[in-house]
């Protein structure tokens, strides 16, 4: 995969966005603790699990907002040194073409809709917090 993977900061230059998406990207990592599936997960969002990721990460997933501006996913699940994280970029001939609060608005609602399917393939589960927000 030879694709440049972008994010807010590097699309918009203003770092106002990025801030946020970052922010609310990191409230919502402890809930993919949780997740037991990623193709399913990601067959859930209309998206797909990269299979070989070319950046390191635990798993990887890509979703498409429109023809020619995709968004990706990265996770990292927790160890015994970091917390879990997630990290979103952005890639497409036109994903230059959005406004960053479009992409970041765009990538939380993916995040939550995400989420959701964590929520619900775990009745009964004590799940984090966000599950039950978002």
């Amino acid at each position: 995969m030879d694709k440049e993977f972008l994010t807010l900061k590097e699309i918009e230059g203003v770092v106002v966005h990025d801030l946020y998406l970052k922010k609310e990207v990191a409230r919502r990592s402890e809930a993919f603790e949780y997740l037991d599936d990623v193709e399913k997960m990601a067959d859930y969002i209309g998206g797909e699990r990269v299979a070989s990721p070319s950046i390191r990460c635990d798993w990887m997933v890509k979703k498409m907002f429109y023809p020619g501006v995709e968004a990706y996913f990265l996770y990292n699940r927790k160890d015994e040194e970091f917390p879990p994280s997630m990290q979103v970029l952005f890639s497409g001939e036109k994903v230059r073409e959005l406004q960053g609060d479009d992409l970041s608005v765009l990538a939380i609602a993916t995040i939550n809709h995400m989420i959701h399917y964590i929520r619900g393939s775990q009745p009964g589960k004590r799940l984090p917090e966000i599950c039950n927000f978002v």
